[in-house]
């Protein structure tokens, strides 16, 4: 998908998804935190300032607010209703997208709902930025939740030619079934699992991990439990999953020439031409150019994604990460002569975007806890010491204050265990942020020495 710019006529797409790479520089340091009455006030030196404490966007279950402003655009809604998009400022929170539902799925009892995509759904420009007239802004950073219904990274459709028994099918359309065996008429076999059966439209929908078109040719699946099977022409229908998209992020535009940050759920690109032609690709190594993006669907467990762009030099750079470990970053891309000065980068989609013809592909996604903002200064809390190992145990503070000297966040421990030590974590303007945590909650014989703020993110 591409977007069409209201600014002068300016091309914006991309999607962003690429990841941090760290380095040790010495920088703030965090003296005392305290928790009184359900906030946390933290004191210490070189903070920095911050224009708004509060995020662009937070949005929580019904706990939403723009620019720090609650609002009750998604409050007492009914579970399976469209979510609204494009109604305007005051009626909704996105300018764009559709296809998205409120769903009773929630990472913890605390929040009232989650996002729900179905096939193709996504949501976004954010009414809180501007909605589709965004603000001149540099960087952007963007932490969300998601729950795939399988290994969606690896679901396929493939044409029904006929059927014997009945297989053991999800609990739903979307959801992986019984294992299956793949046959190939040359012999070879392939593992996967069944997904649904379209008796209807002649269709099969398949969870099959390193599996292309050629491995469903006139192919028989088995049930590995329930015996039945299927013949399958991939000849007669096939569409794959693998070039949806979860999230994407318009990075900068201008007269001489689109650079662009573009991922499916496979690789990543980061700069075309006029012609949206790809000129290069994001690094994870030298020798891996453009490859390897986040897995998002290896587990079907609520996941931490975060992204980061920064285009406030002459080279952009940005990240995408999975869970805080599984990262893939792009930098030094030349943005000097093109970047607008006008416009900033925002969320131009999140959920999931089906491409290449994949609408009809069973894929659903959950996500929510949608945190924005065009800076990466934020506090999160965890269970874990150190921020490394820290994974997806952080928990994002709303911020009520922040200067050189002092923060003030609501205290929020979401799925955090309240009956360990809690550690706190602060990044300022540059992604830099304490490796080790400073202990703020059950701390016991823990020390807490002034915490410097030395793990830098980029």
């Amino acid at each position: 998908m591409s977007f069409t710019s209201p600014h002068k006529n300016a091309f914006f797409s991309a999607i962003f998804t690429a990841f941090p790479f760290m380095y040790c520089v010495a920088a703030p340091t965090i003296e005392t935190a305290t928790v009184t009455n359900g906030s946390i006030t933290i004191s210490g030196e070189g903070f920095g300032t911050k224009s708004s404490p509060a995020p662009i966007l937070w949005v929580f279950g019904e706990d939403v607010r723009e620019n720090g402003v609650a609002t009750k655009k998604d409050s007492g809604i009914a579970i399976g209703s469209a979510v609204p998009a494009g109604l305007g400022a005051e009626d909704s929170l996105w300018a764009r997208g559709g296809g998205v539902k409120y769903d009773y799925e929630a990472r913890t009892p605390a929040l009232s709902h989650s996002y729900r995509s179905e096939n193709d759904g996504w949501l976004g420009w954010p009414y809180a930025f501007g909605g589709e007239d965004t603000p001149y802004s540099e960087k952007a950073f963007v932490s969300w939740r998601i729950k795939p219904s399988g290994d969606i990274n690896a679901y396929k459709e493939v044409a029904l030619v006929d059927l014997q028994g009945e297989f053991n099918q999800g609990s739903n359309q979307f959801t992986p079934g019984e294992s299956i065996t793949i046959a190939a008429p040359d012999g070879s076999t392939k593992q996967g699992h069944i997904v649904s059966v379209d008796k209807q439209n002649g269709r099969v929908h398949i969870e099959a991990p390193a599996t292309t078109s050629s491995h469903f040719r006139k192919a028989t699946i088995t049930g590995n439990s329930s015996r039945a099977t299927a013949l399958v022409d991939s000849e007669i229908f096939y569409a794959s999953s693998l070039s949806g998209k979860y999230f994407r992020s318009y990075e900068t535009v201008g007269g001489a020439g689109t650079h662009a940050v573009m991922s499916t759920n496979r690789w990543i690109s980061v700069q075309f031409d006029e012609a949206y032609n790809e000129l290069r690709r994001a690094y994870e190594t030298p020798s891996g150019m453009g490859y390897g993006v986040p897995y998002v669907s290896k587990t079907t467990d609520w996941q931490l994604m975060e992204a980061f762009i920064d285009l406030s030099g002459d080279y952009g750079n940005g990240y995408i990460s999975l869970n805080n470990q599984n990262r893939k970053w792009f930098y030094n891309l030349y943005i000097a002569d093109s970047k607008p000065n006008y416009a900033g980068p925002t969320i131009s989609n999140i959920g999931w975007e089906a491409a290449g013809g994949s609408d009809t592909v069973n894929v659903a996604l959950n996500f929510g806890e949608i945190y924005f903002d065009k800076t990466p200064q934020r506090v999160v809390l965890s269970n874990s010491e150190n921020y490394l190992e820290m994974g997806k145990d952080q928990e994002f503070q709303f911020i009520n204050h922040w200067d050189q000297n002092k923060i003030v966040v609501e205290e929020r421990f979401g799925g955090l265990d309240p009956n360990q030590a809690v550690y706190l974590y602060v990044f300022d303007e540059q992604n830099k942020g304490n490796e080790t945590g400073f202990c703020v909650v059950n701390c016991g014989n823990v020390q807490r020495p002034p915490s410097s703020i030395e793990l830098m993110v980029e």
